[in-house]
């Protein structure tokens, strides 16, 4: 039992494996062709950066500078001897144009040397040593050693350090120790994000992923020696590569072409790409399944033997096994017919073995297409019936044969069901067939409304379309009776001939005639009469007699307070005149008002307003006046 879980999680992990380092993408030609494009919109030049990147790309890409401008002029007339970038952009330049030399520029040569030592950024000093490399100037092997572990340990982190790292030492004299250069590329490697089990990418994006794969194998190259970079990883990497082939910037797409050139044409890792070539669509008329195998540039590989290892269907059924697909001048092809598929989607598992063994090729076996199996289809057994709902009796029957209809009107009314059953069957291989699409479409001749119906299939697979008159009279057809042209509407991803056909008139007859709308439906949406809002009614005031009675009642005691206080003698002699006593005193008195011209006229919103005006002075008064009364009797002398 031990054994046989063992071989499970080996067949397990192989198949994980194998699925991991699938390629079904490539840097086309006219990928290619578009790249070359955006090289050429760069120009005229405006700096030496950006014709830099644009010549090394177009040399790479075999293509020539067009002159639109005189590249070597606008590199002399622009190269700063000061700057590091400036005469590493000039001297690449100058190396990768014919007949481009720079001038001897002595001021460049102590530039370059000034810049290695220690304490230069590691982006500096890979253009002060490459330049010093294309300018044929001396390279102190030791001081970039120095200088570059010093970089590395200020920047231990660097992605993008680590990549030109790995490029500065491709550029030092064989034998070099850069040991710990090379020990890099495993950790640098493995701070790679994994994106949904396929792809491979570094945090700060297409430029540092493209720099480290190239600096990768370019220095590996240098050192012949394979590097610490397993073959997953690399068709990962390759995968997320390829994900950004429509990049804009000259920059990027220029990292980007070298990394997947790097891909593929280097002595130790190739990844394999299988693509179909031509359509993925296959029928009795076009047989051939085409495919391609080619490297991440599109180049195809020498004399191949290819095989599809198996083909199934998207429910797991194999209906290939170990076919041997026909070389032919740039692809290799399979009649896939000959396996007698039925239609739908197939996943074709294909593998590639080289005539002449190349132990650089990774994913020979892991390679798949889809291809997509169609066919023509034929209606048959095609029954038109008028069933009494009642006693399930048939009162009509009719036949026809597709494509022609029913000359004469099938009558049916709402104690009636219309029904049709039919076949279709697909012209290939005569087995009855069932489609994703059945509709049976019924359009008003006068209205030209249109109600569509599904026709469901029995599990004979014969359809059946059930049409209940009065049951759908209402919800379908407003009751609305008439001439209805019907139309049986047939379609699928995998039927080569998708049809609408129009099998007859159908005259139905429904218990309510919709033609003649009812009072309901004519008054309801017809205009209401308008809605008035209308207040409640104020109470009668009582006779004037009666409120002027009662006011001389209200005013009463006062009248015999102020006669009281005349024959007792009031003392006003304590009356404090100051602002907040006249400011109270009179403000009690305009509420007194205030409310006697609420009862006479005014309303409560009026009211109110006024009220908060004369209230809050009045309230500003009261406080003032205590606040003084009590300060006078805090002065008194004690008893």
């Amino acid at each position: 039992m031990a054994a046989r879980g063992a071989c499970l999680l080996v067949l397990l992990a192989v198949t994980i494996y194998t699925d991991a380092i699938s390629l079904s993408n490539v840097l086309s030609v006219e990928d290619q062709v578009r790249f070359k494009q955006t090289f050429y919109n760069a120009m005229p030049f405006k700096d030496l950066e950006t014709a830099g990147y644009a010549v090394f790309s177009l040399k790479l890409l075999k293509a020539e500078v067009p002159p639109t401008q005189d590249v070597c002029k606008f590199t002399k007339d622009n190269v700063d001897s000061s700057s590091v970038m400036s005469v590493f952009f000039a001297s690449a330049i100058s190396k990768y144009l014919e007949n481009c030399k720079l001038p001897a520029i002595t001021v460049a040569e102590a530039t370059l040397s000034d810049a290695v030592k220690e304490g230069t950024d590691m982006l500096t000093l890979f253009y002060a040593v490459t330049a010093q490399n294309f300018l044929g100037f001396k390279v102190d092997t030791g001081e970039v050693i120095k200088a570059v572990k010093a970089a590395i340990n200020s920047d231990e982190d660097s992605i993008l350090g680590a990549a030109y790292a790995m490029l500065i030492a491709a550029r030092l004299p064989k034998g070099s120790d850069v040991s710990f250069i090379t020990e890099m590329i495993e950790d640098t490697v493995a701070q790679a994000d994994e994106v949904d089990n396929s792809y491979l990418q570094f945090e700060a994006g297409l430029y540092a992923t493209s720099k480290v794969v190239y600096a990768t194998y370019a220095l590996s190259e240098f050192l012949g020696k394979a590097p610490a970079i397993t073959e997953e990883q690399v068709i990962k990497f390759a995968n997320y590569l390829l994900t950004r082939k429509h990049v804009q910037s000259v920059k990027d797409t220029c990292a980007l072409l070298y990394a997947l050139d790097k891909l593929g044409n280097n002595p130790f890792h190739v990844p394999v790409v299988f693509q179909l070539y031509g359509s993925p669509v296959v029928s009795d008329d076009k047989k051939m399944v085409k495919v391609r195998v080619t490297n991440v540039m599109d180049r195809a590989f020498g004399k191949m033997t290819v095989t599809g290892t198996s083909a199934e269907d998207t429910e797991g059924t194999t209906v290939l096994s170990n076919k041997v697909f026909t070389a032919g001048p740039d692809d290799y092809e399979l009649n896939f017919m000959t396996s007698k598929p039925g239609p739908g989607v197939y996943t074709i598992n294909i593998s590639a073995k080289p005539h002449k063994e190349d132990k650089r090729l990774l994913g020979t076996t892991g390679g798949q297409v889809k291809v997509k199996v169609v066919t023509k289809v034929n209606v048959e057994d095609v029954e038109l019936s008028v069933v009494d709902k009642e006693q399930n009796i048939k009162s009509k029957t009719l036949s026809v044969k597709y494509p022609t209809a029913i000359s004469s009107v099938i009558e049916a009314d709402h104690h009636q069901k219309v029904v049709m059953k039919f076949s279709l069957k697909s012209v290939a291989s005569g087995e009855l067939f069932t489609p994703h699409q059945a509709f049976v479409r019924l359009t008003n001749q006068k209205t030209k409304q249109e109600i569509f119906f599904v026709a469901e299939p029995e599990p004979s697979k014969v359809f059946k379309f059930d049409l209940d008159v009065g049951a759908t009279a209402k919800d379908s057809f407003a009751s609305l009776s008439g001439k209805y042209k019907m139309d049986l509407i047939v379609g699928d991803a995998v039927i080569q001939n998708p049809f609408e056909w129009n099998v007859g008139v159908l005259s139905l007859t429904f218990g309510e005639d919709a033609s003649k709308p009812s009072k309901d439906k004519e008054t309801m949406y017809s205009r209401r009469p308008e809605i008035e809002h209308m207040f409640r009614v104020p109470e009668k005031r009582p006779p004037k007699a009666v409120s002027t009675a009662f006011t001389f009642i209200i005013f009463l005691p006062l009248v015999i307070m102020l006669i009281v206080w005349m024959k007792v003698g009031a003392n006003l002699s304590n009356f404090p005149f100051s602002v907040g006593a006249i400011v109270f005193h009179l403000g009690l008195g305009a509420i007194f008002v205030l409310y006697y011209g609420f009862f006479v006229s005014l309303n409560m919103f009026t009211t109110l307003k006024i009220l908060a005006v004369i209230g809050g002075l009045t309230f500003l008064g009261g406080n003032s006046l205590l606040s003084n009364i009590a300060a006078r009797r805090g002065k008194r002398p004690a008893m």
